[in-house]
């Protein structure tokens, strides 16, 4: 039986090529993030709308910091998605309505808002539809490493982006996958571990298998082939459907139109494979003792999901600078920049944990 911790090197690819080694997020100018929302506030409702720009913060600290300063839990403050700490990004965020005279005399270091409106509802997870990136990559860029540059970034394009999570989802020397192996053990001391530690935990036992499937399907050139029973993600709404017609379905998916998914794995996933993709995910959880009745009795932890395994990589543009070179594209929603810089570099990126 494998073992979960004993994670090997994640797979380039970019194999084969000479990397370009270099740095990210020296400042947080390097790294601009901007939310592309799945719409846009309609200038009335209870709900305040807020586009707001931070700078070397967290998601999750700018919220509590919000929710302190205007007297409301934290969940109260809604957001599509978290963005990079070390940054410089840019996302709606919600509030009550109520709070709108407060919010005028909020003051927080890194924090500006530049936009203000108001809708019906409250801004939730996964209401956007990706995210534009602009990325300083800080080397010598010669002539030299400006070839090797534009042939990676072409075998890019062509492979799409193998979308894995990176080792800093698994916590220091593994910390965070070893608390969520412990709770699916049943560990009492694991159990006594704060929320969001448990909740991370178990999010990187599902996002380490994510990867041994993404793997798996990889070494079988499967990656970007619908099976029977696979289940498909439309692009960019990420709305997912049963493959249907595996000839018709293929075709969307080599036109970047859909893409193949693998599993979060969870007590409730919907739509579930069937056929062969579900023997080859089965595979791979018992491979690593996992039986499907493990997920049950987390409740909302261990719900399930499905996450695209490759996507395509949306205007990818090379600016070449003195110090670097600058790379502008968009991901979907779901999609790590950071696993494109490592496609180049062919380094894992650390990053610090969201806290």
């Amino acid at each position: 039986m494998l073992n979960l911790l004993d994670i090997k090197p994640l797979p380039l690819a970019t194999s084969g090529l000479e990397p370009v080694r270099g740095e990210i997020k020296s400042v947080p100018e390097d790294f601009i993030v901007e939310e592309i929302p799945a719409y846009v506030p309609i200038g009335e409702g209870d709900f305040i709308y807020l586009w707001v720009e931070k700078r070397d913060l967290s998601s999750p600290f700018m919220a509590r910091t919000l929710a302190k300063a205007l007297s409301i839990p934290a969940m109260e403050v809604g957001m599509a998605g978290y963005k990079d700490r070390r940054a410089v990004a840019r996302q709606w965020i919600s509030l009550p309505g109520h709070l709108e005279k407060e919010i005028e005399k909020i003051e927080i270091e890194g924090f500006k808002i530049l936009e203000k409106s108001r809708h019906t509802n409250k801004l939730r997870t996964g209401h956007l539809h990706g995210n534009k990136f602009n990325i300083l990559l800080k080397s010598i860029m010669d002539e030299a490493n400006q070839q090797k540059i534009k042939k990676l970034v072409e075998r890019v394009k062509v492979t799409g982006l193998w979308n894995f999570y990176g080792e800093q989802r698994f916590g220091k020397n593994l910390e965070t996958l070893k608390i969520g192996l412990n709770l699916l053990a049943q560990d009492k001391e694991a159990s006594r571990k704060p929320f969001y530690l448990r909740k991370l935990g178990l999010s990187a036992v599902q996002s380490a298998l994510f990867n041994e499937v993404l793997r798996l399907r990889i070494t079988n050139n499967t990656h970007k082939k619908v099976l029977l029973g696979d289940v498909l993600c439309m692009l960019p709404q990420e709305s997912k459907c049963h493959a249907r017609n595996l000839q018709e379905d293929q075709l969307r998916v080599d036109q970047g139109l859909m893409a193949v998914t693998g599993p979060m794995q969870g007590w409730k996933m919907y739509p579930k494979p069937a056929e062969e993709a579900l023997l080859l995910e089965n595979h791979v959880c018992e491979s690593f003792g996992f039986k499907q009745d493990v997920w049950k009795g987390f409740g909302k932890f261990l719900m399930g999901a499905r996450r695209c395994l490759v996507y395509p990589i949306e205007g990818l543009d090379l600016g070449f600078e003195t110090d670097g070179v600058r790379l502008s594209f968009s991901l979907p929603a779901g999609a790590y920049a950071t696993q494109l810089i490592r496609e180049i570099t062919q380094q894992d990126t650390a990053e610090e944990p969201e806290c």
